[in-house]
């Protein structure tokens, strides 16, 4: 008996030592759920900046920590040889410091949720006129909390300005998305704002363009041009009047054969006096929307819309980068003014073809479209009548194609060497009606 009471007791003090085990795990769960605060600090600013005039730096800050951080504020030491102007959120409101101690600016934060969205601060200061180019000016930012923080390597950041006469100098794409076979233009701006009393600078431009196999140079715009370099880097040289910006313009064409998702980038250098600076890198998308085919030169390939029209292109039909497009017309009404004697068949679009801003109309190989309909479309029609007709716009008349060139179960093909708006018509069912006998 006593033995198995002391069998009894082990086996209890095992299972309470196993109990006190849990507990103890469950404690320590239990604190770590409780979370973490972790706070932390982002900043931007210009690269470069013009002697005299303002500019922006944005604070960002935010909680990513799992728990809530209940008091918390933000610091921006101010840069010698700046001012500071005033501050705003993120909807432009203002946002008065709560504390300035010289050139440190102090803001008390509102409660910051775990997980926080970004809160942002505008800060514009004013540059002294009479620092010299070259100048850095370095602003830096901190955020700290009463509470017990986990991670404080966040806490703080600087970012740097470099004072430059050519502060206003910029490069701009004119569009995020192309397609192939459209004209991306850009933009460079040659700003010259005088210091040391000079009233203009000798300045020199350079530009490589992205890879041949993505663009080609189509030309300059406007009445200020380069020069080109290998058909691949554009030279500018000249001078540049203080307060009288210059601006070149020029566009590229987007080649066929670039995959949709590939990103067109690149970049410009400005040099002055000894002193350069980089304008870009500036992006653009290349996309391939439902309804297009892009094709190079001498390449053929099929369209195929779920409008039930497949266009097929076959090699050679072009001899530069095309883009095709298909768009269905009347997909909510009829045509109003159908060819005499005919009715809808419930099947028309549009075919176009571009190159570079320019529509492509007449093709070196017949092109084929293929129409696809149901039974339902063609309800009341007689199916060996049915053709496709052609107007150039919608106040032209329609004019027959012809006989097709392939006739199948619910489809038909034509072949064209031009594009037009294109309609599927059909003669209606005669009805046979049998006279009444009366006695």
């Amino acid at each position: 008996m006593k033995r198995l009471a002391r069998i009894g007791l082990l086996t209890l003090a095992t299972v309470l030592g196993v109990t006190v085990v849990i507990l103890m795990v469950a404690g320590i769960t239990t604190a770590a759920a409780a979370g973490e605060i972790d706070l932390i600090v982002e900043m931007k600013a210009p690269e470069r900046v013009t002697a005299g005039s303002t500019f922006v730096v944005n604070v960002s800050y935010a909680n990513i920590g799992t728990a809530a951080a209940p008091d918390n504020w933000v610091q921006a030491t101010l840069p010698p040889g700046t001012q500071f102007v005033t501050a705003t959120n993120s909807w432009g409101e203002p946002l008065t410091p709560d504390g300035i101690d010289g050139n440190v600016l102090t803001w008390t934060v509102y409660p910051l949720s775990a997980d926080s969205t970004w809160g942002h601060i505008y800060i514009t200061l004013q540059v002294d006129q009479a620092l010299p180019e070259g100048e850095i000016l370095t602003t830096s930012a901190s955020i700290a909390t009463t509470a017990v923080e986990s991670d404080t390597t966040n806490n703080a950041i600087s970012v740097s300005s470099v004072v430059s006469d050519m502060a206003g100098s910029a490069k701009q794409a004119h569009a995020r998305y192309v397609m192939p076979g459209d004209v991306l233009a850009y933009t460079i701006r040659v700003a010259y704002q005088s210091g040391g009393g000079m009233s203009e600078r000798w300045a020199t431009l350079t530009d490589t363009l992205p890879f041949s196999h993505q663009v080609r140079f189509l030309g300059w715009s406007g009445t200020l041009t380069g020069t080109t370099i290998d058909g691949q880097m554009l030279r500018w040289q000249g001078r540049v009047q203080a307060g009288h910006p210059l601006t070149l313009q020029y566009r590229l064409g987007v080649e066929g054969v670039v995959t949709p998702g590939t990103v067109i980038t690149n970049v410009a250098r400005l040099g002055w006096g000894g002193q350069h600076m980089q304008l870009g890198p500036v992006t653009t998308v290349v996309t391939l929307p439902y309804g297009a085919l892009a094709l190079g030169p001498y390449q053929g390939g099929q369209l195929h819309h779920q409008y039930g029209v497949t266009l097929t292109v076959p090699p050679g039909t072009v001899t530069d980068t095309t883009r095709f497009q298909f768009r269905p017309l009347f997909t909510d009404t009829r045509p109003t003014s159908p060819p005499g004697g005919m009715l809808f068949a419930n099947r028309a679009f549009e075919m176009n073809a571009l190159r570079f801003g320019e529509h492509v109309r007449q093709f070196n190989r017949p092109l084929t479209i293929t129409v696809n309909y149901t039974d339902t479309d063609v309800l009341g029609l007689k199916r060996e009548t049915l053709r496709l007709w052609t107007r150039s716009g919608p106040e032209g008349p329609w004019a027959m194609m012809g006989e097709p060139a392939r006739v199948m179960s619910g489809a038909l093909a034509f072949t064209t060497t031009h594009f037009t708006q294109f309609a599927l018509f059909g003669e209606a069912k005669c009805h046979t009606y049998l006279p009444m006998i009366f006695r």
